[in-house]
């Protein structure tokens, strides 16, 4: 990563130590611990895919929305980069099981469309890279762990550190935002992301552990 100034480097600091924790929370450590059932974590990849569905109206909304030609720009690559993972997903396991509606997963998805509309576009770069991309690319390397050779993880191992990096660039060009309201948008967001994640684990675990 490219040096960076002062508040930037706070943000990077402040969102690491919130990939670290999420790191350690119950999806991913489920995802990562070589004695969870097979069942479970073919669960996993079901109660996934509402969670993968969401994030395609989330990167729609932001393009959608944004009116910042730089960001529009951006936004529109980001879509286009992104657009069908959700059917990459489906077609990467057969687990024979389908996710029902779940408030706690719409509640999240929700909370992030609705920002994603309403946010200014350094933000919305804020909720896009520093947040769903890391998540993402945590979530991916412990899915590699589990599902090795798993088309829909490899893919996302690939893209998710340079989508990452993409939202350092642009808040290193753009310095239109305030420190504090960027530290509190990161707080609440990885709060989001790991309740539904913490989520979609218990989900997984209630509906196999003990149904063999």
């Amino acid at each position: 990563m490219t040096t960076m100034i002062e508040p930037l480097q706070a943000v990077a600091d402040r969102n690491e130590e919130h990939v670290r924790a999420y790191r350690a929370s119950s999806l991913i450590v489920l995802l990562e611990d070589p004695t969870t059932p097979v069942a479970t974590k073919n669960a996993v990849l079901a109660y996934l895919a509402p969670w993968s569905n969401a994030f395609q109206r989330m990167i729609s909304v932001r393009a959608a929305y944004e009116t910042d030609p730089q960001l529009k720009e951006l936004a529109l690559e980001h879509q286009q980069e992104e657009v069908g993972h959700d059917g990459i997903l489906a077609d990467s396991h057969d687990t024979g099981r389908t996710a029902g509606w779940d408030p706690v997963i719409e509640a999240g998805a929700a909370w992030f469309v609705d920002q994603l509309r309403v946010l200014p576009g350094l933000h919305r770069v804020v909720l896009a890279h520093l947040v769903l991309e890391a998540g993402s690319l945590a979530f991916s390397n412990a899915g590699s762990l589990a599902f090795p050779g798993n088309t829909y993880f490899a893919l996302h191992d690939e893209e998710d550190q340079e989508h990452i990096e993409m939202g350092y660039r642009l808040l290193t060009e753009r310095q239109e935002w305030e420190l504090g309201e960027v530290m509190e948008l990161l707080d609440q967001a990885w709060q989001v992301i790991t309740m539904v994640s913490d989520r979609i684990a218990e989900l997984a675990l209630r509906d196999t552990v003990g149904a063999a």
